[in-house]
This record gives C-alpha cells, sequence and structure tokens, in this order.
C-alpha cells in the first residue's frame, strides 16, 4: 500500500487525509498545533458558491489604498518594507481587470459547487457530523449605492444560475426578523449552506482516524525530506525525527511556501488576516447568515453560537489581535441587527489565510518533485472548498481524471 504525508490539520489536510485513506493510501496527517484550531476555528463558515469571486478585480487597487490610511477599513496593509509583499503586489496587480476576474469566478465557482454537493454527502453518510444547514444567504444594504449593486449582482448570479431574488427593505424584514429596519434592502440567493467548520474538521479527522489514517498533533514539520530529486517524507522537530512516505501533501496554509522554499518551489502566498467573535445565540437571533455588503462583515448562526466574521489584513505573520479592527467587525455586523446582541461568552479570534496573486489556490503535482503534491491558497474559500479539494488532491495521487478541471490552479502559474 503506497504511503502518504498530509502536512497540515485544518480543512484541507483533513480533507485531503480523508479523501487519500478512502482510495487506498496509508495516511498520516501531521499539524504543528491541535487539528482546526487555524483558520477554521474562526472563519465565518459559510459554504456559498455564489460569492465564489477572487480578491484582484477591477478598482481593488484604488480602494485598497484608500483604505490603507483607514486603521478600521475592511482591507488593511500594515505598511512595511517587505519584499515578498512588493512582489506579491506586482503580481497581484496583472489580475485586477475583468477578463482575470471573470475567468477567476468561474474557476473558483467550479471548486465550490462540487465541494458544497461533497458536504451533502458527507453530511447525509455520517462521515462529517456538524452543525450543518442549507438557508441561503442574505445581504443587506445600507446606501442606495449598496441597492444599484444588489440589482447588478442579481443579474450576474442569475446568468451563473444561481436562483436569487431582489429584496425591499419590507421583503428583507419578513424573510429575516432579526434585521434592523435601518437598512435600505437587500439580495437573497437560495440554496447556499453554512456550517461549523471546526466542529466538520474535528469530526472528519475522527472518521478518518477510524479507518486508519494517523493524526499526530502538536508535532511541527522542519523541512519536506528529499534524497536524490525525489521525496522521501518529513522531518520532525526533535532529533532524528523522520517519517518516511511515498508522498506529501502540503496543505500548511500560510506556512506552506515557508516549508516548500528550501526545496525551490516557489509558492507566491501572503497570510491574509481575518478577525471574528463568537457569542452565544439569543431569542431573536438571526436564522440564515447575513453578508452586510457595505461593512465587509458577515453574521453567521451556527446553533446554539452567533458569529460576526470579517476584514482582510496583510500584516505578514502577526496573529495578534488589534481591538479596533476587531471592534469594527462586531459593529459592522450588529449595526444591521435589531436588537443589540448580549455579547455572552464572547470569543475573540483572528487567523492568517493563505492569499495568492490571482486569488486562486494552488491545487497541483510539484512539477519539480513528482511526490509532492501542493493544496494551498485558499483565502477566504477554504472552509468552502475544503471537500473538493481534498478529492482533487487524491485524484492526482491516484493519476485519475480529476472531477474540476485543474488548469486554472496550476503551481507553475505564476
Amino acid at each position: 500500500m503506497p504511503s502518504a504525508t498530509v502536512i497540515g490539520g485544518g480543512g484541507i489536510g483533513v480533507a485531503s487525509a480523508y479523501y487519500l485513506e478512502r482510495s487506498g493510501w496509508d495516511v498520516s496527517l501531521i499539524d504543528q498545533g491541535e487539528l482546526g484550531r487555524a483558520c477554521s476555528f474562526g472563519n465565518s463558515c459559510l459554504v456559498v458558491p455564489s460569492h465564489s469571486d477572487p480578491i484582484p478585480a477591477p478598482g481593488v487597487i484604488p480602494q485598497a489604498l484608500r483604505w490603507m490610511f483607514q486603521k478600521e477599513s475592511p482591507f488593511f496593509i500594515r505598511p512595511r518594507l517587505d519584499l515578498d509583499l512588493l512582489r506579491f503586489f506586482w503580481q497581484f496587480r496583472r489580475y485586477c481587470n475583468r477578463d482575470a476576474a471573470e475567468k477567476g469566478f468561474s474557476a473558483l465557482l467550479s471548486l465550490s459547487r462540487a465541494s458544497l454537493d461533497l458536504y451533502s454527502e458527507l453530511v447525509a453518510c455520517g462521515d462529517a457530523e456538524f452543525f450543518f444547514e442549507k438557508k441561503g444567504l442574505v445581504e443587506v444594504f445600507l446606501s442606495d449605492a449598496g441597492i444599484e449593486y444588489g440589482r447588478r449582482a442579481q443579474a450576474t448570479l442569475s446568468a451563473s444560475g444561481f436562483t436569487s431574488t431582489t429584496l425591499s427593505r419590507d421583503d428583507a424584514l419578513t424573510l429575516e426578523p432579526a434585521l434592523s429596519p435601518s437598512i435600505r434592502g437587500g439580495l437573497f440567493t437560495e440554496g447556499e449552506a453554512h456550517g461549523y467548520s471546526y466542529d466538520y474538521v474535528r469530526s472528519l479527522a475522527a472518521t478518518a482516524a477510524s479507518r486508519g489514517v494517523r493524526v499526530l498533533t502538536g508535532r511541527p514539520v522542519t523541512r519536506i525530506w528529499t534524497e536524490a530529486g525525489t521525496v522521501r517524507g518529513v522531518e520532525l522537530e526533535g532529533p532524528d525525527e523522520k517519517l518516511e512516505s511515498d508522498l506529501v501533501v502540503l496543505a500548511a496554509g500560510s506556512w506552506s511556501a515557508g516549508l516548500a522554499r528550501p526545496l525551490g518551489v516557489s509558492i507566491p502566498l501572503q497570510p491574509a488576516k481575518g478577525y471574528s467573535a463568537t457569542i452565544n445565540t439569543y431569542d431573536g437571533a438571526p436564522v440564515r447568515p447575513i453578508l452586510v455588503k457595505e461593512r465587509r462583515v458577515i453574521v453567521t448562526p451556527l446553533g446554539e453560537r452567533l458569529r460576526f466574521g470579517g476584514t482582510l489584513e496583510l500584516a505578514g505573520f502577526d496573529d495578534a489581535i488589534d481591538a479596533s479592527r476587531y471592534d469594527a467587525v462586531i459593529r459592522g455586523g450588529t449595526e444591521i441587527l435589531r436588537s443589540p446582541p448580549p455579547m455572552v461568552e464572547e470569543v475573540a479570534w483572528s487567523g492568517l489565510r493563505p492569499v495568492t496573486p490571482d486569488g486562486l489556490p494552488v491545487i497541483a503535482r510539484s512539477g519539480r518533485f513528482p511526490g509532492l503534491i501542493v493544496a494551498t491558497g485558499h483565502a477566504m474559500l477554504g472552509f468552502t472548498q475544503s471537500p473538493i479539494t481534498g478529492k482533487l488532491v487524491a485524484e492526482i495521487a491516484n493519476e485519475q481524471a480529476p472531477s474540476v478541471p485543474l488548469d486554472p490552479f496550476r503551481l507553475d502559474r505564476f
């Protein structure tokens, strides 16, 4: 039986281990900390194919420059002299045009739709037991410009096969009574889903472990072990700690580039910090996820908990919580609610999402090391695209036809 080592115990790594084991591999899953305690712990928990837009788009750079000097803005870049960051933006600017944005959306949409189907399969068969609902997505708008955006977005979504409806203020309040009358209108997209990502990761990992996947936590990987141009496995922190395997899957999120670099494998990534606040739910809380478009904030009901999430901050590998930016996320979510939520058992979180210059993930076998598969760079769509990425990793490993065209996610495209 061929052996595989998966580096990274988040949504991408756990799904890769699960699907590799299902397809006949002897799998080890390694994480430097606890499974799911990075981005899977505090993300906005959406599985919404309708929002599969890549980050680079027309107008993004001027907007980012304006926001750069507003500490509480949805997108913030910490000014610093960083050659990797400068190279990243030199590449990023190439994708801030309509053609690249449309191609990127199409590629990401194929992943997101396939993933939503796989989530339904995993829940139905019991391999992933976690809070998961398909109640659609509500977007709310606070201005005339937002309402006009909603009209354009509805036409675009309909052309892409989504069932979406523009909402007047009264329509929105009828659909989601938790909303404040201060909103101006909204957009509802049917069939979208949300679920508790942390419980998903832990449940799927438990299923994989019950089938024989070895799970090693608290074990940092120091390097990917190669000999004579061939991947042999990984080396772990500590003397003479080697784990031999025929295949290594690099799914370590923002840390993937650092592990690939000593091999001469370049993965252009920037860690993009996001924030969330999770509280106990309450009477009158939303029952559907809500996107506050002008604030770039998401409010997600998670059974007995409620989460406010948002922001994109490029500050290197600093995962400290900036109080002003964290508070801005909470304000952006609570201002559209009818009643101020009691902030009971509040859990503050920040995490680093891996972003590529074109906003698309890398899901590919390394041309330099055929025994290395890279699966990273999903930005804010890691939870959304977790199952399909894991399945694609297994298909690449087994040299099978991929479920989704892989050309947009090549490692050598940059």
